[in-house]
């Protein structure tokens, strides 16, 4: 019988795996003024916020990962700053999550490809996290829920406008009509 001095590891697609509170390598792309020089986004840890199907195509929701110590974008965040919690994020230095930077892609994106030695999956958050990731997300839906409520509200408004403004021409016409005295042969 044949000994592999190689331990087998089953090959797995982390595709079919991935789901939300994990933290994967995606190229975020950074550059949004257009004037300037396109850069090349570099991988960095992003954190699965949803994933879902549409068209039988698998989508992900990833949040902005960074390990930079500046006050942007706080409030919607998720930090990752304890040991325990960043190697089983698979993190090497305290990170945070930025959940108000976000972006949605296939799980097919190029940005998901790179030629580093770590996979794409490389951890997950701890449970006390996983609670503030879905904290976060319930309230970036509730205001997105109250957003869409307003415009919903206003194009109501619009139309109740709109509705009375003709019935209005229409009044103003009959009574326009009513009240132009009549001669013989149709002219005034």
């Amino acid at each position: 019988m044949y000994y592999s001095p190689q331990t087998f590891v089953p090959d797995f697609d982390w595709k079919d795996l991935v789901e939300r509170g994990d933290v994967v390598l995606f190229a975020f792309p950074t550059n949004e003024d257009a004037e300037g020089p396109a850069e090349q986004p570099k991988r960095r840890p992003c954190l699965v916020l949803d994933v879902f199907e549409l068209n039988g195509i698998k989508f992900v929701e990833l949040a902005y990962g960074t390990s930079a110590r500046t006050k942007a974008n706080t409030g919607y965040e998720v930090r990752v700053g304890h040991t325990a919690s960043c190697h089983a994020a698979g993190l090497d230095r305290p990170s945070r999550f930025v959940c108000s930077r976000r972006v949605i892609v296939s799980i097919n994106h190029p940005g998901f490809e790179g030629g580093e030695e770590r996979g794409t999956l490389i951890g997950r958050l701890d449970a006390p996290l996983v609670d503030r990731m879905n904290d976060v997300r319930a309230r970036l839906q509730a205001e997105a829920d109250i957003k869409a409520e307003a415009r919903r509200e206003r194009r109501e408004e619009q139309a109740r406008w709109q509705r009375e403004e003709r019935g209005f021409l229409e009044r103003n016409r009959a009574s326009r009509a009513a009240n132009t005295p009549k001669r013989k042969g149709g002219l005034v």
